[in-house]
């Protein structure tokens, strides 16, 4: 009988120490987005976007202002994706595009001169631009745990950027002519970047990501901010869905045969992402 009891004690201090390593186990799990090798993200941006291009900036003039004089600010949605690759346990590589395109139809109030045509006042023209945005970062962890994850990265914003105008110019003080004005760049914006995660559980996760530069490089100078707060929520293992606030600015000034001017953007406004990881 004393056999007995004392097995049974053995057995009960081997359940309980055999179900908190369980639990210990299960707290050591981490949240998908900061175990996973690869990342894919698809969803829509709606930005309030801010816009003012100066196609030739020898004078004032020559300052097509399109966020204040031809009402460029808008609420228009455009896509984005992201991919990330985890390609070692503290490296990774994160890409990222989405476009913005936009033109509308104007009287003008005063001549707009750009490059070597004048539109006069009271013209009617259209007005436009296009946008793409590519972001790489090579990024390493700084410190991981359980919940959290901190990190530092360096990359680059390549934007490529085209405005235009078009409608009837005035040749000889009195004949019209059709023509359209169009300067375009490709501007690589090298920046570093940080990032934090924290997951308090193994559904839920809040980040927040900075990007930053301020720098001349050969024919351009500028600044750029790219700063998102948000949060994700994981449905099942391999899906989630994302909810940031994205506030990207750039200024950048142009010297390039193609366009001596600069370019002033700034885009704000909520990302709705579905996520997938593996």
């Amino acid at each position: 009988m004393y056999k007995m009891v004392k097995m049974f004690k053995y057995l009960i201090v081997c359940t309980i120490i055999c179900n908190q390593f369980v639990i210990a186990q299960e707290a050591e799990i981490k949240n998908p987005m900061l175990t996973s090798k690869f990342q894919l993200g698809a969803g829509i941006y709606i930005p309030s976007q801010k816009i003012k291009f100066s196609i030739d900036g020898s004078s004032d003039n020559q300052n097509i202002q399109f966020d204040e004089n031809f009402d460029f600010n808008n609420n228009q949605g455009t896509p984005e994706v992201f991919f990330k690759w985890r390609f070692s346990k503290k490296w990774s590589v994160d890409a990222e595009y989405f476009n913005a395109n936009y033109a509308t139809n104007r009287v003008l109030a005063n001549d707009i001169i750009a490059g070597d045509y004048t539109f006069n006042a009271g013209s009617n023209v259209k007005l436009g631009y296009k946008i793409n945005m590519f972001r790489i970062l090579f990024g390493r962890v700084i410190s991981t745990g359980p919940k959290h994850e901190l990190g530092a990265g360096l990359g680059a914003h390549i934007l490529a950027v085209k405005p235009f105008i078009e409608g009837n110019i005035v040749v000889n003080n009195s004949d019209n002519e059709f023509e359209r004005v169009t300067a375009s760049t490709t501007a690589p914006v090298p920046n570093i970047a940080l990032w934090y995660y924290y997951a308090p559980t193994q559904k839920w996760l809040f980040s927040v990501k900075v990007d930053w530069f301020s720098l001349r490089v050969d024919e351009y100078k500028g600044s750029l901010w790219d700063i998102s707060p948000g949060v994700n929520y994981q449905i099942i293992k391999n899906l989630g869905v994302a909810l940031d606030y994205r506030f990207f600015k750039i200024n950048a000034d142009v010297n390039k045969e193609r366009w001596n001017g600069g370019v002033d953007l700034s885009f704000s406004g909520p990302t709705l992402t579905i996520i997938g990881n593996l």
